[in-house]
């Protein structure tokens, strides 16, 4: 994965990829195409009862296009007032005071929801971060003194993705910068034979290095983690290797030991994870209650093989399994094996064909 320092380049790719897929599969969907919103990038707080919140327009110069922007939180919700923005502003730090109501958030945990709402495009798009002991949180409560920031992963067009870390500094109105927003992960890996893996090319939020006696380092964002696979270099380009499950909570600055486990890699000599172009999987609406469509393209290569959607919760709990068949549309109902509802939270699914994983994502069910 790749450290994004110019956010709002990455974000706009991320539009046009969305918009031009959308576009091609609307009559799958039904749903109108996503236009720009407004997101979330920092959040702390000065006291258990002040906040801060930092949000963009992802693109500039159409905040007059939105009637409205609110926040939600466990406590409620509140409009942002927007009569004295500028239709050139590209930013705004948003504290309680900025809402038409007081709106608290709760320190110990909370789900903030950003909700853009604009007529214009016939359509109200959310932005959600989720912190401490909120189901689904992705990172660590908030200490006195730090903030959440958001980061990109962008692993190729077919699938990136935004997420929240803690951040050991206050980054709101700062530039994007990763000091103070990292851990590190230490250990050894092993090959499937149980034999230590000490060199080799390797990545998850950033390259992994090997030590002379023989462990690894890796720095990773300051958030929870549940990891299936680390990318190795291939020929020039990243392919998957899968790893057995790790579940991690990573603190700005922390050093993790954890042991790595490969199950299909041998020495530094691997059967890569098969790689297509005409393969793609992306979720919508995400995020999503109760349930969310997968639109999968398969390639004729893949037509005849056994495919599968697994869909596993944040600990690594294998929670469903969706047959696929051809290229289509698929839904999941949000709902376990038995048929239960399953809880608020961050889902990932892999697309698997022959059990071979060929594409992994991430969601998340907000009720």
């Amino acid at each position: 994965m790749k450290d994004q320092p110019n956010l709002r380049e990455a974000k706009m790719k991320k539009i046009l990829f969305l918009a031009s897929i959308l576009l091609l599969s609307g009559s799958v969907f039904g749903n109108p195409v996503p236009g720009p919103h407004a997101i979330i990038i920092a959040f702390k707080f000065d006291t258990v009862s002040k906040w801060e919140l930092e949000m963009v327009f992802e693109l500039p110069f159409l905040r007059s296009n939105y009637d409205s922007i609110s926040i939600s939180t466990s406590a409620g919700s509140a409009r942002v007032r927007l009569d004295f923005v500028k239709d050139s502003t590209t930013s705004l730090v948003i504290t309680p005071d900025s809402l038409s109501i007081p709106l608290p958030v709760n320190s110990g945990g909370d789900c903030i929801i950003l909700t853009s709402y604009m007529s214009k495009y016939g359509m109200s798009l959310m932005d959600v971060a989720v912190f401490g002991n909120y189901p689904g949180a992705m990172c660590d409560s908030i200490p006195e003194g730090y903030s959440i920031r958001r980061f990109s992963y962008y692993y190729s067009a077919e699938y990136n993705g935004y997420f929240f870390c803690l951040s050991k500094n206050p980054t709101i109105g700062a530039s994007y910068d990763t000091s103070g927003c990292c851990a590190t992960i230490t250990g050894t890996m092993f090959d499937k034979n149980y034999k230590k893996v000490i060199s080799g090319n390797f990545m998850l939020d950033f390259p992994v290095t090997f030590n002379s006696d023989s462990t690894y380092s890796l720095r990773i964002y300051a958030m929870r983690y549940g990891l299936y696979a680390l990318r190795e270099e291939i020929a020039g380009g990243w392919e998957w290797v899968g790893i057995d499950s790790l579940s991690i909570d990573a603190f700005p600055d922390s050093i993790i030991r954890k042991d790595v486990h490969f199950i299909n890699l041998v020495g530094i000599k691997q059967n890569p994870l098969p790689s297509n172009p005409d393969l793609y999987i992306i979720n919508y609406p995400d995020p999503f209650n109760p349930g969310t469509n997968f639109y999968v393209r398969i390639p004729t290569s893949l037509e005849r093989k056994v495919g599968r959607i697994d869909i596993y919760n944040s600990i690594g709990q294998k929670v469903f399994v969706v047959p696929i068949s051809n290229s289509s549309s698929y839904k999941w109902n949000g709902v376990d094996m038995s048929g239960k509802a399953v809880a608020s939270g961050v889902y990932y699914y892999r697309l698997v064909f022959d059990n071979a994983v060929y594409k992994n994502g991430s969601m998340i069910l907000l009720k």
